[in-house]
């Protein structure tokens, strides 16, 4: 399933209006943390460390923090920021990259 039709389907059915909602979601379903993690995103929202353009949420080896954070030509672009709770890494990255609010239209 693609990442931002997953988005717009948790969306309308929980009703979910912000980032902190989002998170607390998440953090309720870890299935649905895994369905968000593996969903297909040609929309440069990336879970594991690779060269691609994007927004990342990476853990660190011992999964004890996650890092989010903006890559271009394979550099640490903007900041990065440092969540020690998964959901809530997950949630920034997916809403600092403009995915969450951005137009869906479907093909016909």
């Amino acid at each position: 399933m693609m990442l931002k039709n997953l988005l717009e389907t948790l969306k309308n059915l929980h009703h979910i209006n912000s980032q902190d909602e989002f998170a607390a979601l998440l953090a309720r379903d870890n299935e649905l943390m895994q369905q968000v993690k593996t969903a297909d995103s040609k929309h440069w929202v990336h879970f594991t460390k690779q060269t691609f353009d994007g927004w990342y949420c990476v853990p660190t080896p011992q999964q004890t923090t996650f890092h989010v954070y903006y890559q271009e030509r394979g550099q640490n672009c903007w900041g990065e920021d440092v969540f020690s709770d998964q959901s809530e890494a997950i949630a920034a990255a997916i809403f600092m990259s403009g995915l969450w609010d951005s137009e869906y239209h479907p093909a016909p």
